[in-house]
C-alpha cells in the first residue's frame, strides 16, 4: 500500500546514500534516485543535500521525512486494527530494547508467536536512553529499558524492580551465601559494565556510599553477555540482575548472591509507550503478554 516513493525515500535518509538505499531494499539505485528526482521536481525543492560524505535531509526533506513515517505508522496501525477483525493473522510489531531484557523477550515472543503465527516482529537492541528515543520518535511501537526518566510524553505500562546481585562460579567462596554486604565485595576480583551503562551508574553510586573509594575492577565489558562470560571463565565476580543470568543460575552454571547493602538501590526494568499515541492492536496484546510474564519472573511488578 506504500508508494515506492515513500519507502524509497525513507530507506535513503535512514541510509544517508542511495547506494546504501539501493543494497538495503535490492532496488537499482537508478530507480531510487529516479523516484526522489521525481517528486523534488513536484515538489519544487530539494529534499536532500548532495554532499561528499552522503546525503543529508534538507528542512524540506525533515518535514516530508515526518510526513511519511507517520504515515507508516498509521498504516501499519490500521492494518493491525483490520486484522483484529480477522482474528488477528496478521501484523508487524516494531519494539526497542535493551540487553538485560533481551533473554526475557525473546522467551515470551516465542510463546507469543505461537498463539499469533502471522505476525512479523522488528527488534532493535539499544541503550535505555536510545529505547525511549525510539519509542517518543515512533519507530519502536514500545520499549523494555532500566529506570525510564519520568516525562510526561513516556507512559510506564508495567515495571519490574528487583535486587542486584553479585554473579559469581559455583565453586566461588561467596557461592553459598544468601546475600553480601557490597562492601565485603571488595576483597575479590570485580568484573563490572562500562563506564554510561545504567547498572555502571546504580554501581558507582552505591560503591560511593558504602565503600567510600571508587571500585577496582580487573575488567569492564560493554555486554552483559561478555560480563558472564569473564565469570564463566573465572576471571571474577560480575554484578548483574536475576533477568540477566536466570538461565546459568537455573542450570547451575552460576551462582547470583543478592547485595544486601542499603545503598544498593532496587532496579526498574519497564515496559515504555509514547502518551497520547495507542499502540497497535498486535502491540497491545503482546504488551498484555509481556506484563504478565514480568510477573513471572523473580522480583515486584508495579
Amino acid at each position: 500500500m506504500l508508494s515506492r516513493f515513500a519507502i524509497y525515500f525513507d530507506e535513503v535518509a535512514r541510509a544517508g546514500s542511495i547506494r546504501k538505499a539501493s543494497e538495503r531494499l535490492n532496488v537499482a539505485a537508478s530507480a531510487i534516485d529516479r523516484q526522489i528526482l521525481k517528486m523534488e521536481g513536484q515538489l519544487g525543492t530539494a529534499l536532500f543535500e548532495r554532499r561528499p560524505q552522503g546525503l543529508r535531509l534538507t528542512a524540506a526533506g525533515e518535514v516530508m521525512i515526518g510526513v511519511v513515517r507517520n504515515w507508516r505508522r498509521e498504516l501499519r496501525n490500521a492494518e493491525s486494527q483490520l486484522d483484529a477483525l480477522k482474528g488477528l493473522r496478521r501484523g508487524e510489531i516494531n519494539l526497542a530494547v535493551v540487553e538485560g531484557s533481551a533473554a526475557f523477550v525473546t522467551r515470551s515472543l516465542a510463546a507469543f508467536s505461537r498463539v499469533y503465527p502471522g505476525i512479523v516482529y522488528h527488534l532493535r537492541m539499544a541503550m535505555s536512553a536510545q529505547v525511549t528515543d525510539l519509542v517518543l520518535a515512533g519507530d519502536a511501537d514500545f520499549g523494555i529499558c532500566f529506570n525510564p526518566p519520568a516525562r510526561h510524553d513516556i507512559r510506564v505500562e508495567r515495571t519490574l524492580v528487583y535486587q542486584l546481585g553479585a554473579v559469581v562460579l559455583p565453586d566461588h567462596p561467596i557461592a553459598t551465601q544468601t546475600e553480601i554486604a557490597l562492601s565485603a565485595c571488595a576483597d575479590h576480583a570485580l568484573i563490572g559494565p562500562i563506564e554510561g551503562n545504567a547498572l555502571r551508574e546504580i554501581l558507582d553510586r552505591a560503591w560511593a556510599t558504602s565503600v567510600g573509594t571508587p571500585p577496582r575492577f580487573v575488567a569492564t565489558a560493554s555486554t552483559i553477555s561478555l560480563i558472564k562470560s569473564l565469570v564463566l571463565n573465572g576471571v571474577g565476580m560480575g554484578f548483574l540482575t536475576p533477568i540477566d543470568v536466570a538461565e546459568e543460575v537455573a542450570t547451575g552454571r552460576l551462582c547470583l548472591v543478592p547485595i544486601g547493602s542499603p545503598a544498593f538501590a532496587l532496579s526498574a526494568l519497564s515496559l515504555i509507550t509514547a502518551s497520547g499515541r495507542p499502540p497497535s492492536t498486535a502491540a497491545s496484546l503482546l504488551i498484555q503478554h509481556l506484563g504478565a510474564a514480568m510477573a513471572a519472573e523473580p522480583g515486584r511488578v508495579i
